[in-house]
């Protein structure tokens, strides 16, 4: 016969209580079953009151359990928990017996104890427990809890609330650009906010700002997901559906958390900065002109070439904020934080106030200005010299790409001469770099810009003689400013890149499918404080410091330089070097993000407004579930082609735009 003692006892667990049923002892521990009639182990101190009837087997053990359960909830509706706590507050009673004699007053069961003891748990406001005492609250602490328990409530029934809410504004959509709706849209109506969910979008205003709240943030989340939306996006277009942001509101801006405008602390520092005034007796060296879009006002770079015996010196200068801004003044401290300049397609959100960066500093035409000046003679690629020093110069002139490349083409003046030469040096350090290793994967590149409703759409000419050109010389500046830190024991950041895994061939690199194929044999890139090959560019060392008015990063690596010519401290130690700039990269890549995103978007909305069915050149990548992956030209986004025909890799093919969901900025197409 199998061992059976059925015991019904009240079990204690922590605040809670059970009935349970013994089965067996085995030393100090006792073989149970529990109310759901698995077996299980307790200790004997467990055990709280021992239930006069017995279980002959486990049958009988649910069978008795029902019926103490039904008698214990029948016992809760008969106690007032108030007016036990007001008596045994004011007799000082705590322990469960002598509260179940106040409360009862009869013959006691193990189910009045039981009772009482779950009352006396679940509600938890007007007594505490110790050990299997409950202890009454005093009448301070008692209010307390109410107060608490009523915040708490209010607080559950508004993020219902708001729950409920967010989930009805997902039935609301919005078109991507308000001020770019089709014509025959339904016009955009404002939305009715009941008055008791107004500090709830106060919660999301806020929060849109910058500030942390984790709750909000969940709640959004779940609520972005079922449209598909990114969160931020969604807050967006919620408070733009209320009336609580203007239809014209800039999206990309809001939605990344940028701020175009500078504090008012800084705008004043910006005021009071003066121009840098180079000494009486200092020379003033001309540079011939710079090259840069029509829209750039962060002019960085100026140039110059003339003949140095038989050797063409080429002169670069770039711009020295640093003359002006000093290392962790309010100025510097707000370009770290923003890291970047971001061009957006709707507005440019500057690193450095307008003041500095596009006026005191900038390489303005006919202003004398504080700069970096590097010095390169070289013979046909060959660089048989340089210098670099800091010094006052004074740009001539100031050409865009188009007009640079029109006088490259068939300019007949000094300055279409002077283009040419640039252009020639250029060309022979270019092949020089190709012969070390250098590679260059050209990918499709467009501009596009949204003012006054109209969306413009410029495809960049990557192989334009100017830009080509202006590239190089940059490459030149960085190169020699890398070589002259290392050669004077500067500390600074090198940009390093392994060797491909695999040599990259003239063949591979004019596949049509070069990006795709060669990227994944690209070597790791890196910052180093030790110069090393940078396998892309062809180059034994590099740095980046031509871009001062736009990257922080550059800014920090031409203060350093700088501080060394001029013979003074030098700012940054190496572990301070690594702390910046990983601080201005990280935001750097987060800028780049922005960018690529709110211009991808754009185009996506001028391709569903402006295209209709006109035919769109691809390039097949590779297949995929119900057709391609393919890259759109000449804007070189990846889109999806639906069909069931074969294409070969790297075909180029015709097809037109069946569907494009702008907020996504993904594109279905389908062959023409």
């Amino acid at each position: 016969m199998i061992e059976f003692e059925g015991q019904i006892w009240a079990a204690q667990d922590n605040d809670e209580v059970h009935f349970i049923c013994t089965t067996k002892r085995i030393k100090n521990k006792i073989q149970v079953l529990n109310e759901k009639g698995r077996d299980t182990r307790l200790s004997e101190d467990k055990l709280l009151w021992q239930h006069p009837n017995i279980a002959q087997n486990a049958d009988d053990w649910q069978e008795k359990l029902r019926k103490i359960q039904a008698t214990v909830k029948s016992l809760h509706d008969d106690i007032d928990i108030s007016l036990l706590w007001e008596t045994a507050l004011e007799l000082e009673i705590s322990e469960i017996s002598e509260l179940a004699d106040l409360y009862f007053g009869k013959e006691i069961t193990t189910e009045h104890f039981v009772a009482l003891w779950e009352i006396l748990a679940e509600s938890r406001l007007y007594f505490k427990r110790k050990r299997q005492n409950w202890e009454p609250r005093t009448a301070k602490q008692v209010e307390e809890l109410k107060t608490q328990q009523a915040r708490e409530f209010a607080r559950i029934k508004a993020e219902a609330l708001a729950h409920d809410w967010l989930q009805k504004m997902t039935k609301f959509p919005v078109p991507p650009v308000l001020n770019l709706a089709p014509e025959n849209s339904e016009p955009f109506q404002i939305i009715d906010v009941p008055k008791d969910i107004i500090p709830f979008i106060e919660r999301l205003e806020c929060w849109l700002r910058g500030d942390t709240d984790k709750y909000l943030e969940n709640l959004v989340n779940r609520a972005a997901s079922t449209v598909k939306l990114n969160p931020r996006d969604f807050v967006f277009e919620v408070l733009q559906k209320i009336g609580r942001l203007p239809t014209h509101a800039d999206r990309d801006v809001i939605v990344a958390g940028l701020k175009p405008e500078f504090s008012s602390s800084v705008n004043e520092f910006a005021q009071t900065v003066e121009p840098w005034q180079p000494a009486e007796t200092q020379n003033i060296t001309e540079l011939l002109f710079s090259i840069d879009d029509d829209e750039t006002r962060e002019v960085d770079d100026a140039l110059a070439i003339e003949r140095d015996g038989l050797l063409w010196k080429i002169t670069i200068a770039i711009a020295d904020p640093a003359s002006v801004i000093h290392n962790n003044d309010i100025l510097d401290r707000e370009a770290m934080r923003r890291g970047t300049t971001v061009y957006l397609p709707t507005q440019t959100v500057l690193m450095l106030p307008e003041r500095i960066s596009c006026d005191v500093a900038s390489l303005s035409v006919g202003h004398v200005r504080s700069s970096l000046v590097i010095r390169v003679w070289m013979d046909e690629g060959e660089i048989k010299k340089s210098s670099i020093s800091r010094e006052a110069i004074r740009v001539l002139r100031r050409l865009n790409y188009s007009e640079a490349d029109k006088l490259i083409k068939e300019g007949e003046e000094d300055t279409a001469r002077y283009l040419r030469e640039l252009s020639t040096c250029a060309k022979h350090l270019s092949a020089h770099r190709i012969k070390e290793g250098a590679f260059s994967l050209q990918r499709p590149e467009y501009k596009i810009s949204l003012k006054e409703g109209n969306i413009t759409v410029t495809i960049i000419d990557k192989e334009s003689p100017s830009r080509l050109l202006i590239a190089e010389m940059m490459i030149l500046a960085n190169h020699i400013a890398a070589k002259y830190a290392y050669r004077h024991q500067v500390p600074i950041i090198y940009r390093v890149q392994d060797h491909p895994l695999e040599p990259i061939s003239k063949e591979m690199l004019a596949d049509p499918l070069s990006f795709y194929k060669i990227r994944k044999f690209l070597g790791r890139s890196s910052l180093s404080l030790q110069p090393g090959g940078h396998s892309g560019l062809g180059l034994s060392m590099y740095t980046q410091l031509t871009s001062p008015l736009r990257r922080f990063a550059d800014l920090v690596m031409q203060r350093q330089l700088m501080a060394h010519l001029v013979q003074e401290e030098l700012p940054y130690s190496k572990d301070n070097l690594f702390k910046v700039l990983e601080t201005a990269e990280r935001t750097a890549r987060e800028s780049r993000s922005i960018e690529n995103e709110a211009k991808k978007r754009l185009l996506m909305q001028y391709l569903k407004q402006f295209w209709g069915n006109k035919p769109v050149e691809i390039l097949a990548i590779n297949e995929v579930k119900g057709g391609y992956k393919v890259e759109m030209q000449p804007w070189g986004i990846e889109a999806y082609l639906a069909t069931s025909s074969y294409l070969e890799n790297g075909q180029k093919v015709e097809a037109v735009i069946d569907k494009i969901r702008v907020k996504a900025g993904s594109v279905r197409l389908k062959l023409s």
